[in-house]
């Protein structure tokens, strides 16, 4: 559920808001509304929380911390500038190599000569010049006065000429001569790496504080924060004041802070425009399904549902299905159990994410199981115990009849989802004024069973599932209602005309219905891609023979095929299993996920 909040103004003078915040800091449980600090003192801040963050970023995390780092908080921060100096060196180094490497690029051609030769013939008079000409141009540069050819490559003629002021060297292209000779670019390029070798080192040495400056980080981000509160509060005179939000439930805990610190406080409930926080608190059996919400980073407005119950319910069913194999669903579960029992031990907790993974994947045993596929292989399924779990009805190694019988199921559960949608809305809306406008909800509701069965009628077989007369009074039925209900606002007659002005956005949104139950198709065909794959694989393999080299042959094919099934279907079931909750179910419940998530102006825990 979403958590209520009530909106809180706290008052104190100018003299006294520095203890003020701190105190409101060790409280810990004010989400404080945007604040645009300012300040020398901000800026400071901030450039170095940034400098220290790059440090950190330059370092490896894979070091382990070792005791004798710095001591202090301003030893830290020369070790970050350090870090920051030996980083931008790095830099410059390889600038300088790749300047370099281009240079010797360039000049290989020419062999190891002193550029310096050039200069002294000049000063005596003899200038000589370095061209490099193609096979074409070489033809015609027989009859130049003092050319000396260099060296000659398939392409390519490398040619010095003494010019006597009479060269005519159109479209040549002259090869200017380096700074230095060839010998000593390589070595400048040896020294340069040499260099970065040197200092790359002591920034491996270095790394090892790398935790330390992330306790640093933590620190500056807690003194950023502050600042900011600090030089962003509102004033009238010497009176400065912040505006925040706090469960409705602490509320009388902020007063109690409020009034032993000395300062005014104002409580009163949140108004429409404020940018209220959310915060989803669920029981522990809802709560994880949370790791997704975090995945996703997705987060209800303050005034929108939280869908965590029914989104654990049907993402399980719809992992279930696109995965669709009792066998990969015990390759999930195994660690899943593990990683349950593995961070009981470390911490005395069990990891959400964990939880979570088990409940999918036992749902997963349970639908492969029940639809007879283990590893997409039928002579496992034909096994005794196996085959006596299997529902033939929906065998994946049945007939064409088990695959209509998934296509149905699978829009019941579409009809199902979204009709939870609508029948939620207008429990919701009839608790408001008007209320008669919650009918529209029935409407809706109405016109997605009616669909349900055009749906079946049009998808799977129209002389099975002929249209029953009532379905079509109930979608026509229920468009009228969502034309007289959808747009009251208290005058029924305004809001009727109102409705039908919408005519052409309502008629799309029906349409949009039936497109979303067909939607719900997509849990057959992934299902079913998985299951084919995993048969061809199989195929593949059993077809290597029975001697060494084919059994190990078979060996790699499965597993790089199942493997790399395993990982597509954890790919669709993020595609399609999120979907259907985040984007059809949610899109009926009108929610739009504008939500900012509750962080209270607190102390960070360092970990």
């Amino acid at each position: 559920m979403i958590v209520p909040m009530k909106k809180v103004v706290l008052v104190t003078t100018e003299t006294r808001k520095s203890d003020s915040i701190a105190k409101l800091q060790d409280f810990g449980l004010l989400h404080i509304e945007q604040l645009a600090g300012s300040g020398e003192r901000l800026e400071e801040l901030k450039k170095t929380r940034d400098m220290v963050d790059r440090a950190i970023f330059t370092l490896s995390p894979d070091a382990p911390e070792e005791s004798g780092g710095p001591s202090s908080f301003d030893a830290a921060l020369e070790l970050a500038r350090r870090v920051n100096r030996q980083a931008e060196r790095i830099r410059e180094l390889s600038d300088d190599v790749e300047r370099f490497e281009r240079e010797r690029e360039r000049v290989v051609p020419w062999g190891d000569f002193d550029p310096l030769m050039i200069e002294e013939l000049k000063k005596r008079g003899i200038a000589l010049r370095l061209f490099e000409l193609s096979a074409e141009q070489a033809k015609t540069a027989g009859t130049v006065k003092n050319l000396f050819p260099v060296r000659t490559t398939k392409s390519v003629r490398y040619v010095a000429v003494v010019d006597d002021g009479s060269l005519a060297a159109e479209g040549w292209k002259e090869f200017l001569p380096p700074e230095k000779p060839l010998s000593e670019i390589e070595g400048a390029i040896e020294d340069r790496h040499s260099q970065i070798t040197h200092i790359q080192e002591e920034l491996d040495r270095l790394s090892s504080s790398r935790n330390r400056l992330a306790r640093v980080l933590n620190e500056l981000d807690e003194m950023v924060q502050f600042e900011n509160v600090v030089t962003g509060m509102h004033s009238e005179g010497t009176i400065v004041y912040l505006k925040g939000f706090i469960p409705e439930k602490r509320s009388e805990d902020i007063k109690k802070m409020a009034a032993k610190n000395g300062m005014g406080i104002i409580i009163t409930d949140p108004d429409d425009e404020d940018q209220v926080p959310t915060l989803v608190e669920n029981p522990k059996a809802i709560s994880i399904i949370q790791p997704v919400f975090g995945m996703l980073g997705t987060i209800p407005g303050y005034h929108e549902r939280d869908i965590s119950l029914f989104f654990l319910i049907f993402f399980s069913i719809f992992f279930a299905m696109i995965i669709g194999d009792a066998g990969y669903g015990l390759i999930f579960l195994i660690p899943a159990l593990l990683g349950m029992r593995s961070g009981r031990k470390k911490t005395g907790k069990v990891p959400t994410a964990m939880v979570l993974l088990t409940v999918l994947s036992s749902c997963t045993v349970v639908w492969g199981a029940i639809t007879g596929t283990w590893f997409g292989s039928q002579f496992l399924a034909e096994l005794p115990p196996l085959k006596a779990l299997t529902i033939p009805a929906i065998a994946s190694f049945g007939s064409e009849e088990s695959s209509q019988v998934i296509k149905f199921i699978c829009f019941v559960l579409g009809t199902i989802h979204l009709s939870i949608a609508h029948i939620w809305n207008f429990m919701t809306e009839v608790k408001k004024k008007p209320m008669i406008r919650a009918f529209a909800q029935l409407g809706w509701l109405s016109m997605v069973l009616g669909l349900f069965y055009l749906v079946l009628n049009l998808v799977l077989d129209a002389e099975k599932f002929p249209m029953p007369t009532y379905s079509i009074y109930m979608i026509i039925g229920g468009l009228a209602a969502v034309f007289l209900f959808g747009q009251q606002e208290g005058n029924f007659i305004k809001g009727v005309l109102k409705g039908i002005g919408g005519f052409l956005t309502t008629f799309l949104d029906s349409i949009s219905a039936f497109s979303d139950i067909i939607s719900y198709i997509r849990l057959f065909a992934v299902g079913l891609a998985t299951v084919e794959i995993a048969k061809s694989f199989n195929a593949m393999a059993s077809g290597l023979g029975n001697d060494v080299v084919g059994i190990i042959g078979s060996v790699l094919i499965l597993l790089l095929g199942h493997g790399l099934n395993l990982a597509m279907g954890a790919l669709s079931v993020i595609v399609h299993g999120i979907r259907l909750n985040v984007l059809e179910f949610s899109g009926h419940l009108g929610m739009e996920w504008t939500g900012v998530a509750y962080d209270p102006f607190r102390k960070k825990e360092t970990k």
